[in-house]
């Protein structure tokens, strides 16, 4: 057997700081001569480190250190023969199931990181999920309060043109209102309406001072007659004469053609 495999119970004892005397001086000179045996030592200290991270730190007493390093010599005893010329039983180390202990926890711990990590990512994503709700709640907030307020200054403006609609035929009779503010928009709802079949529409008309009626925008009445058209896209500054509801067809068209449901002029 190998002469150095007698040391490796001193290695473990000399990583922990007991050895003294001859016995440190003897595990010292073969370490200067002998790499595997100095590998093995830094393996020891390295065990010793993850111990102590792994426990709280505590210092061997008096006592203690007494009774290894007395248990130590007496196994060695005072007149063993020379380790070179008699072979020695490796036994199995002391710490062995210190270090298996310490290899458990350091496993379980791992599993657990790995567990609270992908628990913390999931939590990440669902808060960045909800985040970018809000973000999208409060855009859509934003933009309807915006609405609702372009719709009152026209409703409030001092500027603001009423306009009635009325047809004289039907019953009941139809009826729509429009407030139209050339600078600010055209806010029309009406009453009464008749229900349109498969492939028609209501279509407003603004019918200019000057020019050719411009198409204000499409509609259909719920199941009450009503509809409306809210702020549409309209030019500017347009002075308008009067305005007008005509039946086309789905999708509407650029010039009015159908029978008219509602007009009424500006006053």
């Amino acid at each position: 057997m190998n002469g150095h495999l007698q040391f490796e119970e001193d290695l473990e004892l000399h990583a922990l700081g007991v050895l003294d005397g001859d016995d440190k001086a003897s595990v010292e000179a073969h370490l200067a001569g002998c790499a595997e045996c100095r590998a093995k030592l830094a393996g020891a200290r390295s065990r010793m480190a993850i111990l102590g991270l792994a426990a709280p730190p505590s210092a061997p007493g008096p006592r203690v250190r007494e009774r290894v390093l007395q248990d130590f010599r007496s196994r060695r005893g005072a007149g063993a023969p020379s380790p070179a010329a008699t072979p020695i039983r490796r036994r199995p180390s002391r710490w062995a199931p210190l270090w298996a202990m310490a290899a458990v926890v350091l496993l379980a711990a791992a599993g657990w990181l790995r567990f609270e990590n992908r628990r913390l990512s999931l939590q990440l994503d669902e808060l960045e999920a909800e985040h970018q709700q809000l973000v999208a709640n409060n855009r859509q907030f934003a933009a309807e309060s915006a609405r609702a307020q372009a719709a009152l200054e026209v409703l409030t403006a001092p500027d603001t043109v009423k306009v009635e609609l009325t047809a004289a035929a039907a019953r009941p009779v139809p009826h729509g209102k429009a407030f139209y503010n050339a600078s600010r928009g055209l806010i029309f709802y009406a009453t009464n309406l008749a229900a349109l079949p498969a492939g028609r529409t209501y279509e407003l008309w603004l019918i200019p001072s000057q020019g050719a009626p411009v198409a204000a925008g499409l509609f259909n009445s719920d199941s009450h007659g009503n509809g409306e058209v809210v702020l549409p896209s309209l030019p500017q500054g347009v002075t308008a004469k009067a305005f007008a509801v005509t039946i086309e067809r789905a999708g509407g068209v650029p010039a009015p053609t159908g029978p008219k449901v509602l007009i009424g002029a500006t006053s």
